[in-house]
């Protein structure tokens, strides 16, 4: 595929010094890793891989982590949004940290009680759903018994696209073994739609929706992305095929059967950390991580990613949660280094 830029000039051009400063470990990491190739037994890539826990934004999230393992609620692990449990071990993941280090297990064995029996991880838990009847009936709601409404409310409240981010981020740790974590890829493997995309197949806002939600879809196909090759299965296997074509059929943000018009402007945004999200920057990386760097449908987003670069050879953080984490992790309308990371990899992949 001609990218317009071969990889030689691309990486001359870019400002791999600025990324391998020492003041940023894990982008440190990840570059040298990713983009210049090393081992993970390189004493340099030993040096930064051990530094991230030692960072300013690694600290600070440690700072309010409860000693049980929790961040916030004890039993709220999605309320509030990126600064609870389920978001401060999908941050934690994308930063490189890994369950070697104690705190970062103590908060897995804690939300893995959250887990569903099918597989799915849930935005409630039986204790919120409780106080969620409470409240309703204050207001005068008609509502089942509590036991009825708790628990349909935890089963609803099952996502694809939380249960898609907590298998990768958990993967990342170091639980690709884990028999809970396979059970969560069983459960997206099962609830996949028709159209190779997801949705939240029991969620009311939902339940009447036949085409594939791309929030829903990026989550568990970057789930999938991170099983090692060999481990996965003919379903798995099936499942990422019709995955990426949901993808490749949009040209990432494209609708199929409307001329092929922008979907949502907003999904050109480059944004850091990702969540529930969808931009064409992450459509990029999973679907180039899953080894799909042939196809001609990418070249519709391969070409809005090149236009994003500055002349200094960087990529702008273009929207990030400011505010609602516990710490920024970049600044908002500033060159990046996560997303000019993220960009050189992609663009390395299609090489």
């Amino acid at each position: 595929m001609n990218i317009m830029i071969s990889w030689q000039t691309l990486l001359k051009e870019s400002p791999v010094d600025w990324l391998l400063e020492e003041s940023n470990p894990s982008v440190r990491y990840f570059t040298l890793r990713d983009i210049l190739g090393k081992r993970e037994d390189d004493p340099q890539v030993i040096a930064a891989k051990r530094a991230i826990s030692r960072s300013k934004v690694v600290s600070k999230i440690f700072s309010k982590q409860n000693a049980e393992g929790y961040w916030e609620e004890p039993f709220n692990p999605y309320h509030p949004k990126y600064k609870s449990s389920y978001w401060q071990i999908m941050i934690l993941a994308q930063l490189g940290m890994d369950k070697t280090d104690e705190r970062v297990e103590r908060a897995c064995e804690y939300v893995f009680q959250f887990q569903l029996e099918d597989g799915g991880f849930s935005s409630y838990t039986p204790e919120r759903a409780v106080e969620e009847h409470t409240l309703l009936l204050k207001k005068g709601k008609k509502l089942p018994p509590r036991g009825e409404f708790a628990s349909s409310l935890v089963f609803e409240h099952q996502y694809s696209c939380l249960t898609g981010n907590m298998a990768a981020a958990l993967i990342r740790i170091g639980y690709a073994n884990d028999k809970r974590v396979k059970k969560a890829l069983d459960w997206l493997v099962k609830i996949q739609n028709q159209d190779g995309g997801w949705l939240c197949p029991y969620w009311r806002a939902h339940i009447r929706d036949k085409h594939g939600c791309f929030y829903g879809t990026i989550c568990p196909l970057e789930a999938f992305s991170e099983v090692r090759k060999e481990n996965l299965t003919k379903e798995m296997k099936e499942t990422i095929e019709k995955g990426a074509e949901f993808l490749l059929m949009h040209r990432l943000f494209k609708a199929d059967h409307h001329s092929y018009k922008i979907i949502n402007k907003a999904w050109l945004t480059l944004s850091f950390p990702w969540f529930y999200g969808y931009n064409i920057l992450r459509g990029l990386d999973v679907l180039t991580r899953l080894d799909y760097v042939k196809d001609e449908r990418l070249s519709d987003a391969i070409e809005v990613l090149l236009r994003k670069r500055q002349k200094t050879g960087t990529w702008i953080l273009e929207n990030t949660p400011v505010g609602r984490m516990h710490i920024n992790i970049e600044a908002k309308d500033k060159p990046s280094k996560w997303i000019t990371l993220f960009a050189l990899r992609a663009l390395k992949r299609l090489s």
